[in-house]
């Protein structure tokens, strides 16, 4: 009888650990829909829709050196500032996306090019860079890291390839 339990115990463990996801092309539709929308809220200037786009523990690694931000309570001034900028336009393209085998996490890349106005000005930045991981949480796909950069001209680091 022992062994019965034993062996349905080291059953049950060695098959929660190796979880597949019942529905890949469905979960992948997801978690692509929700990274092509998850710049809504810069387009609606609403930092409630941004809220509930982070999850509470995000990280946002930005172009700026200062811009390495760990929670949503260091997060939400970044945004509040960003809000500022009006008219954002994203084309983005190349996106990649890795899924979890379980179907609740995701990693992606994709490049974009950004239109925007602030105040009188209007701008334009063209192959920025963003990577970025998501999660399902409680249901919801959740930004857990991000990270935007725009390359530098010339190789920063010398190495020979």
């Amino acid at each position: 009888m022992k062994r019965i339990i034993y062996f349905t115990l080291i059953t049950s463990l060695l098959y929660s650990c190796n979880v597949q996801n019942p529905n890949p092309e469905k979960t992948l539709d997801e978690a692509s829909s929700f990274i092509s929308s998850q710049f809504d809220f810069f387009t609606n200037s609403s930092l409630e829709q941004a809220k509930n786009t982070f999850s509470d523990d995000a990280v946002l690694i930005g172009t700026d050196e200062a811009e390495y931000l760990s929670g949503w309570s260091e997060i939400e001034p970044s945004i509040v500032g960003q809000l500022a900028i009006k008219n954002p336009k994203f084309e983005t393209r190349d996106l990649n996306i890795i899924m979890s085998d379980g179907g609740n996490m995701a990693s992606y890349t994709q490049l974009l090019d950004f239109t925007f106005t602030v105040g009188e000005d209007s701008g334009e930045i063209n192959n920025v860079r963003n990577s970025g991981v998501i999660k399902k949480i409680n249901g919801e796909w959740k930004v857990v890291q991000i990270h935007w950069s725009i390359g530098v001209q010339g190789q920063a680091v010398e190495y020979d390839y």
